[in-house]
């Protein structure tokens, strides 16, 4: 009788050690399934109108920060982020050989110039580092054209963008290799472009059969928006 009862506790025993095996198993396997990345977010990027480009990842500086750099340069940027306040005086200032950063106006983190240079260089190549710049969402910039009969004079307005900084023009599905530059503008003291200016004289394109969309960038941002269509590439005469 003891035997049995001593096989019947054994038996137990294992059963319960299968039983917490299997379920530490599971729990594992489920905790797998729910870190694994997508395959966008393995190599870094996200889906929608920021999508990088093949080789680019989003630079996230500051919050909602989604230049396209390459990934050495957002792995420097998270290891400035961590020493910025190192980096800084007690007034708010940078200490000496460092300077601002200034991947937009409000980014004070301190950083070698270097980084700064690099920053503003990134910006001003944005638009070419998307998937698709014309499937960004429409921003504070709107567009209009004067059409003549070999094209049309571009002009835009709008607000929105950083103070007193570049405002770049470009022409997107025209079958170019890339984005097509226009000309620029220079935002006001309140990031505005007041009034209709002047843009760019469009000239006619044989062979463009659809409207061809206009992409900002705000340069001292580097944030890619669209501002509207133009038939002016289609008119040729």
């Amino acid at each position: 009788m003891h035997d049995i009862r001593k096989m019947a506790r054994d038996t137990g025993r294992d059963t319960r050690r299968r039983w917490l095996a299997e379920a530490l198993a599971a729990v594992v396997l489920l905790a797998g399934l729910l870190t694994v990345a997508s395959p966008a977010q393995a190599v870094g990027l996200a889906s929608g109108p920021y999508t990088c480009a093949t080789g680019y990842v989003w630079r996230e500086a500051v919050l909602g920060d989604q230049v396209c750099v390459t990934p050495q340069t957002r792995s420097d940027t998270q290891t400035e982020n961590a020493l910025g306040p190192s980096r800084r005086e007690p007034n708010g200032f940078c200490k000496a050989g460092f300077v601002w950063r200034e991947t937009r106006p409000s980014d004070l983190v301190c950083v070698f110039p270097s980084s700064r240079d690099r920053a503003y260089s990134d910006n001003a190549n944005a638009p070419w580092r998307l998937v698709d710049p014309g499937a960004t969402p429409r921003g504070g910039v709107s567009v209009t054209t004067t059409y003549h009969q070999l094209g049309g004079y571009l002009y835009a307005t709008g607000s929105g963008l950083s103070p007193s900084r570049p405002v770049r023009f470009y022409a997107v599905r025209i079958n170019t290799v890339g984005p097509y530059s226009l000309g620029s503008l220079t935002a006001n003291s309140s990031g505005a472009i007041s009034g209709w200016q002047y843009v760019a004289d469009i000239r006619c394109r044989l062979g463009q059969t659809q409207p061809a969309i206009i992409v900002v960038l705000d340069q001292g941002s580097g944030v890619v928006t669209t501002a509207g269509t133009t038939e002016a590439f289609r008119r040729c005469g």
